[in-house]
């Protein structure tokens, strides 16, 4: 299974880390340089640094550069006890969805700054018209669910939420591919930014938990699970 841009940013910084050739307390190269030294977008450099922080792998501070953090479990995924689990199928990670997302949505309709909802409205139409044109649309997806995570204004929900979505990359894939389920998504989403747009948070939660319980729905009436 093919990684996500920013998925591939992530193993190889890690792997430098890992091997010595950025030490802890070393700045890092820019983002731009990141992006050309790896041939990939900025927003994906962007995105992965950003995963990295939540991580506590590196350090981003503002006016000075992006730094290797010297916390002594560095080198371990801080992810690795959740990654371990022997069994973790695609109803319990949109399960997980199910307890966050909804609320997030809802703080986000309530605290998001106009900017930031424009953001989420301007993703689900990239969204849709990418499914429309058959194109990759999963990088976009992930960015529309942390945008609105952000927007929430709840470090630790978003936090919560970023385990859960590194760890449903393949999910995602999976649901694409139930009957209808890109163009109820895209309905989803759609409606879900109106809502968040218009300062309607009972909407924007009840969108986002009927989003994912139609995936789970649809799961379990396939019987598939990962």
């Amino acid at each position: 299974m093919k990684k996500l841009a920013h998925e591939e940013i992530i193993a190889q910084l890690q792997a430098q880390i890992r091997s010595g050739e950025w030490k802890p307390g070393e700045r890092l190269p820019t983002m731009q340089e990141l992006a050309s030294r790896y041939g990939l977008s900025l927003t994906a450099v962007r995105e992965a640094l950003r995963l990295l922080e939540s991580r506590r792998v590196v350090s981003i501070e503002h006016g000075r550069g992006i730094f290797v953090r010297n916390d002594p479990g560095l080198l371990e995924d801080p992810m690795a006890p959740i990654k371990g689990m022997e069994i973790r199928s695609l109803l319990e990670l949109l399960e997980a969805r199910l307890a966050i997302e909804p609320e997030l949505a809802a703080y986000c309709a309530l605290r998001a700054s106009a900017a930031q909802a424009k953001s989420i409205r301007e993703l689900s139409d990239l969204m849709e018209a990418q499914m429309k044109r058959g194109e990759e649309h999963f990088q976009t997806d992930v960015r529309y669910h942390q945008e609105i995570a952000e927007g929430a204004g709840n470090p630790l929900l978003a936090q919560m939420l970023s385990v859960v979505a590194d760890l449903s990359a393949q999910g995602r894939r999976e649901t694409d591919k139930l009957p209808l389920m890109r163009e109820k998504a895209a309905s989803y989403h759609r409606l879900i930014a109106i809502a968040i747009q218009e300062r309607e948070l009972e909407q924007a939660r009840a969108l986002m938990k009927a989003h994912i319980q139609d995936m789970i729905n649809a799961i379990q009436a396939k019987g598939s699970c990962l």
